[in-house]
């Protein structure tokens, strides 16, 4: 492990929380541009791209993960270019496939969505190939457990070129074409910059042959695939089906829930980002016992951080919607449903990617997969009976079943699990956060002005109760990694 743990999740944190705010600006742009129907049109088409994306990268972004860390110990810098080659070929291929398909084929699903919803779809579908391959690419550049540029490529560069172009479109042009070509064109900016990344590691070079290892590649993409396509219906059925049962309003009401929601995975996000490539290589080299305890240790952060994140969206979830101007009171009971759900995705850690890179990969398919029928079946009957409720109910139920699963079979498979004793600091210093958001309550400020003043001084009361309650053995770790 010659990068250290810390100064790489750290970055990744960062640049996790910049893109995912970034990001969550992108839709508030769009709701104030144009309003929530605009928001909910663009909800929609960017769940298609994101879905077909999936099919067209054929897991291969998994499979760097896996095996350019075992390359790169193995100095097998051929295969590296290799699967390089395969990985940002074929979803290129596949992603022009799916796009035409989507193109010729959006008509004929008007019995279905609204009209409105399927017009752009289009539009969307350039994005498809660019966007996978842009995935795939930052998947190799943390394959060599580096997370900074993949950071530099979706959350600072793809992400603010999307602010600025979608911007243009909103205000300055007040059109939703021009607003949708505005992202995809900062798709392709992000193209750019990871491929040029890849030149910059020489995992894309041209002064020797490529050597491929297609048979191996394709057995662990495959599954991977799988458990990927059916983790995205259990992350966004939701908006696809809410696009078949009500307005296009309402699917930008559940937008901005869903969006403020999901900001409590940034922390989730940001070591997943690099914990997949490290798992991997303890687990290849039989080092299980520093494998648990990293495990022990970045999940302990992402549950401090989580359940303080969690807390403030609860108490302050009226507030941070005014952000995306009228909305209405299932908005607000959708994203304190939704909110639980993430809690409980963050709180069990990088299961999902423990049990893939340990072997059990099959195992993971069938867990997402029996969950995304539920998921399914549970939107379908909610949905009609409690529109962005019901819809909200249903992923929080299946997030929450998904990942107790995975935490059993974790400890099952594996015979680790995430939580310690130690947990009591953040027990403590957590409580002294909530309690000042709390008490941010009283203050005699505007609404999001009393929001974003409370969650600060909440977050420095919990960094400041950690401080003074000091550092266990599994912070330990982390510290003396750092050179």
């Amino acid at each position: 492990m010659n990068k250290n743990i810390t100064t790489v999740v750290s970055i990744a944190f960062v640049g996790g929380l910049i893109g995912r705010g970034l990001r969550y600006l992108l839709n508030v742009v769009i709701a104030r541009g144009l309003g929530a129907e605009a928001l909910g049109t663009f909800a929609f088409g960017m769940v298609v791209l994101k879905f077909l994306s999936v099919f067209s990268r054929l897991g291969f972004d998994n499979a760097a993960l896996k095996y350019v860390p075992r390359y790169r110990s193995e100095t097998k810098e051929s295969h590296i270019l290799g699967l390089t080659i395969v990985g940002l070929g074929f979803p290129v291929a596949t992603g022009i496939i799916l796009a035409v398909v989507t193109t010729l084929g959006s008509p004929l699903l008007s019995p279905v969505f609204d009209q409105r919803l399927l017009e752009t779809l289009p539009l969307f579908a350039l994005g498809i190939p660019i966007f996978s391959a842009m995935f795939v690419g930052m998947a190799i550049t943390r394959g060599y457990n580096e997370s900074r540029y993949a950071v530099y490529t979706r959350d600072i560069g793809q992400s603010v070129s999307a602010i600025v172009l979608v911007a243009v479109g909103a205000f300055l042009l007040d059109d939703f074409v021009a607003t949708v070509l505005g992202y995809v064109i900062s798709i392709a900016v992000g193209l750019v910059l990871v491929t040029w990344f890849l030149r910059r590691q020489q995992a894309l070079r041209f002064d020797i042959r490529p050597e491929f290892e297609f048979r191996e590649w394709f057995v662990f993409s495959v599954p991977m695939l799988a458990i990927a396509v059916t983790q995205f219906l259990t992350n966004w059925t939701d908006i696809l089906m809410l696009g078949a049962f009500v307005s296009a309003e309402e699917v930008g009401w559940y937008q901005a829930a869903y969006q403020t929601s999901v900001l409590l995975l940034v922390v989730l996000q940001s070591a997943n980002s690099i914990f997949p490539s490290i798992a991997s290589g303890l687990y290849d080299q039989g080092e299980y016992e520093r494998l648990e305890s990293t495990y022990i240790a970045v999940t302990k952060w992402i549950v401090y951080l989580t359940t303080l994140g969690g807390a403030f969206l609860l108490i302050y979830r009226s507030e941070i919607l005014r952000l995306f101007g009228e909305t209405a009171p299932e908005a607000e009971m959708a994203l304190a449903i939704l909110a639980v759900g993430q809690f409980t995705a963050a709180g069990v850690g990088a299961t999902g990617y423990l049990l893939s890179m340990s072997g059990y990969e099959r195992v993971e398919s069938v867990n997402t997969l029996t969950v995304v029928v539920l998921n399914v079946v549970l939107n379908y009957v909610l949905i009609q009976q409690y529109g962005i409720v019901g819809a909200g109910s249903a992923t929080a139920i299946s997030l929450g079943l998904l990942n107790l699963v995975r935490l059993a079979e974790v400890r099952w498979f594996l015979g680790i699990q995430p939580y310690h004793r130690t947990y009591w600091r953040g027990g403590v210093a957590a409580g002294v956060g909530i309690g000042v958001l709390l008490i941010g309550r009283f203050l005699p400020l505007f609404p999001l002005a009393k929001a974003f003043v409370a969650g600060a001084c909440g977050l420095l009361g919990f960094l400041g109760s950690m401080y003074v309650l000091g550092v266990d053995e599994y912070d330990r770790l982390l510290i003396q990694s750092l050179d």
